[in-house]
């Protein structure tokens, strides 16, 4: 994405009373996920996190583990003492048995950080 896209996002947002990456995407012909992921990374946009799994699922194949509170607060613990995302990931497998990458990590804190009170969330 391209500084001027950037802005130009920043913009529209800023002129929005409720930001929506639906519409700014429609307006400068742009994936709305890709708009999405900018706004919610740049703290345009707040989300909570959808509720809890307490099981694994299977999708397309793959087997999926979701995050529980109690590897959210973990994480977040992890986190806020400085770790990388790659030390906590191992941190979490060694923990919880449960695989887990650097990359997942990431995109974890920062759906965590976009929900208005990431404490109540992994409370």
């Amino acid at each position: 994405m391209t500084e001027e896209l950037r802005d130009k996002i920043d913009e529209l947002a800023a002129a929005m009373k409720k930001p929506s990456a639906g519409k700014i995407a429609q307006q400068l012909n742009l994936k709305h996920g890709t708009v999405y992921w900018f706004m919610l990374t740049r703290g345009i946009l707040q989300k909570k996190p959808a509720s809890y799994r307490q099981r694994a699922y299977t999708r397309n194949g793959v087997t999926i583990n979701p995050y529980s509170p109690d590897h959210d607060r973990f994480m977040l613990a992890l986190r806020v003492e400085g770790k990388s995302m790659s030390a906590i990931a191992e941190a979490l497998v060694e923990k919880f048995g449960i695989p887990r990458t650097s990359h997942s990590v990431s995109n974890r804190i920062i759906m965590l950080s976009a929900a208005d009170d990431e404490q109540d969330v992994a409370a």
